[in-house]
């Protein structure tokens, strides 16, 4: 997502872009909740993004319930 510190200034552009893109309107008296919310989720996601992960490492197989695979 954003590194924590990002300015906020560059978290709504990403809010409005991103509305944009999906066709979801955010009213000017939304907008400081849902960018408030995005800096919430930045500081949070932020201790997991510095996780090193090594250079081999692959992703998990998908779950899917029951063992049936699509």
């Amino acid at each position: 997502m954003t590194d924590p510190s990002t300015p906020l200034v560059h978290l709504q552009r990403y809010v409005d872009e991103t509305a944009a893109t999906i066709g979801l309107s955010i009213t000017p008296e939304d907008m400081p909740a849902v960018v408030g919310v995005f800096s919430n989720l930045a500081r949070v996601a932020g201790p997991l993004m510095e996780f090193p992960l090594p250079a081999d490492s692959e992703p998990s197989p998908i779950f899917v319930a029951g063992g049936a695979r699509r």
